[in-house]
């Protein structure tokens, strides 16, 4: 699945935590890697993306090993195990 980001600015590592965060709250699959379709690095940033084949006004949520975070400037493809989980959720 090809994700596009979805925040040009620099977020914080403590913003890029807090989504990691709210990722692992409501993931129904456990994942411990990157979701870098080729990337076995351990997750350690949430990062905020839109998926063109769906609506461009939802922003999902994914968990990104901090090379693949911080240098995730256009489009990503993610591994199809991974699960992308909407930022609309309330804690």
């Amino acid at each position: 699945m090809i994700v596009t980001n979805a925040f040009n600015q620099n977020l914080t590592e403590e913003s890029k935590q807090n989504w990691l965060s709210y990722w692992k709250h409501f993931t129904d699959k456990p994942y411990c890697y990157c979701a870098e379709q080729n990337c076995t690095k351990q997750q350690q940033h949430g990062v905020l993306v839109t998926q063109p084949k769906m609506s461009s006004r939802t922003l999902y949520v994914v968990p990104l090993c901090k090379d693949h975070s911080n240098s995730f400037v256009s489009q990503l493809e993610i591994d199809d195990c991974a699960q992308i989980v909407p930022t609309e959720l309330s804690l």
